[in-house]
């Protein structure tokens, strides 16, 4: 056994750790004690991490040393910087009572007495009681500062701290790059593999000036602080936080959906252009794209199945024909401009009414959170299904207050909505025709659902509002509804109506 001692110094904080005041201090005390009792220090360990985490690496490592007989003891200044948890207390005990000497230089305990060893255990018993307690204010101020709405720990990626109590703001530069990761990745085009390398190329980086790992991208795209809630791990419930969110509750959704294996779309190695978009109306199974002497056929692979191949030519003309349906003449584009102008002169009074109803809305959920809460208190619930009805209507608020915040501006983006799909309706086919394969795989996702192969017939269902318009057509080249004015008046009321919700409505303009 070495004949010199070790000495051990902690502090709980980085920053004290780069002040070295506390290091400093806690060095001398150790050194002056070694020089009175003539002590030689051989080795020197110190450690920068709270003591009530157990597992500290540089005090194991000096365990070990002690424990294989590297060194004679180990001088540490107090015993609260030795131990705060009673399990690296028992290992300095274990020490002692292999016959390791450990000394406390602002301590004098004779640790090879009954009785010094006994009041070493108090104080340890003591020191592991304060950090408990403080640990349990720490996460009640926390948890106080989370129902205010006001996120405790360090910013998340994209936003700034501002200080204690105060919302975290926007980084200008971080912020608008993950919000565009979260736009990217609701596009369902990509993996997280993917999104991180786009990222990359775009110029987001972590806080060490490299790339987001997947987990990382993955954490950030599952945070609900980004919508504007704010938690911590150990609540159950979220709260409605003070800071500006970053992206809307409905691009949160939409990205959720995506995460959860909805809406990722595979790569592809071969481009066809129908590729995933024909069911067999016989099996219901995707017919697959095969290329054959300088044709691409869709063929359904289900053994027994009497679906003959579909040639892509073919579907390309019967497609084209659906197109044709939804144009619309140039009377009813004209008729549809001037209702569309009359409905923005009216827009003001429209905003105002739906201002007042979501008032009422968001003053019946605070209302129905208040009983909650009293019906949780008098146990009605158990702290599960509270936090469950909670998180629900915390949710539905900061739905309203997105719908309020959008309301000056949504009359606008309806109309204009509105006035894409007319121009992509009235010149999809022109548009189709002259488009290049990309173009035109796009316009096919963007205007069709589901193509369906029955015989030699192909039945082609449209997303909304195309749907509105291909069944309302009379045959296969005329416009749509040329009754009457009051026909029009209805369907331009639907489509209104349609373009006005809050779901994201995607509208390719024509090319």
């Amino acid at each position: 056994m070495s004949k010199g001692y070790f000495s051990y110094v902690r502090v709980s904080t980085q920053r004290q750790g780069q002040q070295g005041t506390s290091l400093t201090e806690q060095t001398s005390a150790i050194d002056r004690y070694a020089k009175t009792w003539n002590l030689e220090i051989i080795n020197r360990f110190e450690e920068r991490e709270t003591a009530a985490k157990t597992g500290r690496p540089i005090f194991l490592d000096m365990v070990k040393a002690l424990k294989q007989r590297r060194a004679r003891g180990v001088i540490i200044h107090k015993i609260d910087r030795s131990a705060r948890n009673l399990r690296d207390w028992a290992e300095l005990g274990s020490l002692i009572d292999l016959g390791i000497e450990v000394h406390f230089a602002n301590e004098s305990l004779d640790l090879t007495s009954r009785g010094g060893r006994l009041s070493a255990d108090i104080q340890a018993v003591v020191a592991s009681d304060y950090i408990r307690n403080l640990r349990e204010e720490t996460i009640k101020g926390m948890r106080g500062r989370v129902k205010q709405g006001f996120y405790p720990l360090p910013a998340p990626l994209g936003y700034k701290d501002t200080g204690p109590a105060k919302p975290k703001a926007l980084d200008p530069t971080r912020g608008p790059l993950l919000k565009k990761a979260f736009e990217v990745y609701a596009a369902g085009n990509h993996s997280l593999i993917a999104l991180a390398e786009e990222m990359y190329s775009r110029g987001l980086r972590n806080r060490n000036g490299g790339k987001l790992s997947k987990n990382a991208l993955n954490v950030c795209l599952r945070n609900p602080f980004y919508m504007g809630l704010v938690k911590l791990r150990s609540m159950a419930e979220n709260f409605v936080g003070q800071h500006q969110p970053l992206v809307s509750k409905m691009l949160f959704d939409q990205v959720q959906r995506a995460l959860d294996g909805r809406s990722i779309k595979k790569s592809v190695r071969h481009f066809f252009l129908f590729r995933r978009q024909l069911t067999c109306g016989s099996c219901e199974n995707l017919l697959v794209a095969e290329r054959q002497k300088g044709h691409v056929y869709y063929r359904c692979h289900t053994k027994g199945c009497t679906q003959r191949p579909f040639r892509e030519e073919v579907v390309i003309d019967q497609f084209c024909r659906a197109l044709k349906r939804i144009q619309f003449t140039d009377d009813e584009l004209r008729f549809f401009e001037i209702e569309i102008d009359k409905y923005s002169h009216e827009a003001p009074k429209r905003t105002e009414k739906l201002r007042g109803e979501l008032l009422m809305r968001d003053q019946l959920n605070a209302s129905r959170l208040e009983k909650l809460a009293d019906a949780y208190m008098d146990g009605v619930f158990d702290r599960e299904t509270y936090a469950l009805r909670k998180n629900s209507l915390m949710s539905e608020r900061i739905e309203i207050l997105e719908m309020t915040s959008r309301l000056d501006e949504n009359s606008e983006q309806s109309t204009a909505r509105l006035q894409d799909f007319l121009e992509l309706a009235k010149s999809a086919y022109l548009s189709f025709k002259s488009a290049n394969d990309d173009e035109r795989r796009e316009l096919i996702e963007t205007i069709s659902s589901n193509l369906i192969a029955n015989g030699k017939t192909l039945t082609i269902k449209l997303k909304p509002p195309f749907d509105r318009v291909y069944d309302g057509t009379s045959g296969l080249s005329g416009g749509p509804f040329r009754d009457t004015s009051r026909t029009l008046s209805a369907f331009l009321s639907q489509l209104l109506v349609y373009f006005s919700q809050d779901e994201p409505v995607i509208i390719q303009k024509a090319r």
